[in-house]
């Protein structure tokens, strides 16, 4: 396929490069079409798809409920330090009245003798407020501090699915520009193929080329083709996958903003483990249950609570609840301490307590276990991301030069010296170039993502 052109073919089958470029214009715009079929289709920029993931996605909502909460079980164990006022009332009516025998010597009788008589009038009603206040309950202070403790865990746990969501729409969102990319390199490529072959199919009829090498080519077009749907494929799924994150119906339209090949890499981050709010969650839960324990141990100490009740009764013989004898309402009210000493409780407390303390060093053990799995996630994010930049570093030369022999290729073509084969050869040589550093740029822009993630630094502090 290295003959020049002026070997005996029509040269109104064999175009010059102004309709080479029509036909690729044309293919390029139904491929466009086809990619997107909604041309008002919001684009959105991978902020706004943060911003959106953070309002819309529900694993957040879920969150942000169990923090609200946790905030709620605080103040409901704070609740216990405060005092509590009750009012109560009761009308209670005897159809037959209770009695009871009492010595007849007390009422002037014979000794050993026993008389029946009731104290109880028919008719009783009752009004009372009654105020309590616990002047000393050690479980309800420690209660309020596990609460706190849980509520801290609770935002911590919050951070760890904010990363774990940003995460994933990050990488997401970046892949779905190099596939974009990919796919209009592809389509050039592909336009470019089937004009060369129809190209060589001339040739091949003016026994210019072989028909075994004129069959390759067509082999090449196939797999090119096969290539672009699978790119095609895979776009689809990542935006389904972003279209969820953000909780948008997948029919929706959302496109993306284009790839920033300009935009400068952030630098790696120091290797300090302390920022990781997985394991800052892990060291909050050994926290909680350390106050749980100290809550259970509470349990031992004496309790001191403080009551005051005021209230009315009325009494009638008949029926009749608003109607006491006399219309005498008698007022009663009274003080009281009660002072509560735990003994015995059949060692319940002891075993709770052994249990609590198996469950702390259980979660001791899984920070160790964390922490040492941070490390080497940790360190194999350092060696990725320096093996991507030195791939990305190659793919950028390997790009340069793709550029110069294009060129130079044109160059040649313009002057007669090559042929229009050996021209788009160079260009899907260009376009290969480009999508390879493309997808070196991802990888890198991915293990930049996960340095982050590995160090904790991916999002704010919490």
């Amino acid at each position: 396929m290295s003959e020049p052109l002026s070997m005996g073919v029509n040269p109104g089958i064999i175009q010059k490069p102004m309709l080479m470029t029509k036909t690729i214009s044309l293919f390029l715009l139904l491929v466009s079409l086809l990619l997107c079929p909604d041309l008002a289709a919001q684009t959105f920029s991978l902020e706004d798809c943060i911003d959106a993931v953070l309002r819309n996605n529900q694993q957040l909502k879920n969150s942000q409920l169990d923090m609200d909460a946790s905030a709620f079980r605080v103040k409901e164990l704070k609740s216990g330090l405060l005092p509590t006022v009750d009012l109560a009332g009761q009308s209670l009516y005897y159809k037959d009245l209770p009695a009871q025998y009492a010595p007849a010597s007390a009422f002037g009788g014979p000794e050993g003798e026993y008389t029946k008589l009731s104290l109880n009038m028919r008719q009783t009603s009752s009004a009372n407020l009654q105020l309590s206040q616990s002047l000393f309950n050690q479980s309800v202070r420690t209660g309020v501090k596990t609460a706190q403790a849980a509520q801290d865990a609770t935002h911590l746990q919050d951070h760890v699915v904010r990363e774990n969501v940003i995460y994933n729409v990050t990488a997401t969102y970046y892949s779905i520009q190099v596939l974009n990319d990919n796919l209009v390199r592809l389509a050039t490529n592909l336009a470019n193929l089937e004009h060369a072959t129809q190209i060589n199919a001339v040739l091949k009829d003016n026994e210019l080329v072989s028909p075994n090498a004129h069959n390759r080519m067509l082999i090449n077009l196939e797999n090119l083709r096969n290539q672009y749907e699978n790119q095609k494929l895979l776009l689809s799924k990542n935006m389904t996958a972003l279209k969820n994150l953000m909780d948008m119906d997948v029919n929706d339209s959302l496109a993306v903003q284009s790839f920033d090949y300009a935009a400068l890499l952030a630098m790696p981050e120091t290797t300090d483990l302390s920022q990781r709010p997985d394991l800052k969650f892990q060291q909050a839960q050994i926290k909680v249950a350390q106050f749980e324990k100290k809550n259970i141990a509470a349990g031992y100490l004496p309790t001191l609570t403080n009551t005051f009740s005021y209230g009315f009764t009325g009494y009638n013989n008949a029926f009749g609840p608003f109607t006491p004898i006399h219309h005498d309402w008698v007022r009663s009210s009274y003080f009281a301490l009660t002072l509560k000493v735990p003994v015995f409780d059949g060692f319940r407390k002891q075993n709770q307590i052994r249990q609590k303390e198996m469950t702390i060093q259980r979660n001791i053990n899984t920070l160790a276990m964390m922490r040492a799995n941070a490390d080497k996630e940790l360190e194999d994010a350092l060696s990725t991301y320096r093996s991507n930049k030195t791939l990305w570093d190659s793919n950028k030369k390997s790009l340069d030069l793709a550029e110069k022999l294009f060129a130079s290729a044109s160059g040649e073509y313009e002057s007669g010296i090559t042929t229009l084969t050996d021209l788009l050869n160079a260009q899907n040589d260009l376009t290969n170039a480009r999508t390879n550093y493309s997808t070196a740029l991802l990888n890198l822009k991915l293990a930049e993502l996960s340095l982050k993630k590995a160090n904790g630094t991916l999002i704010a502090k919490p």
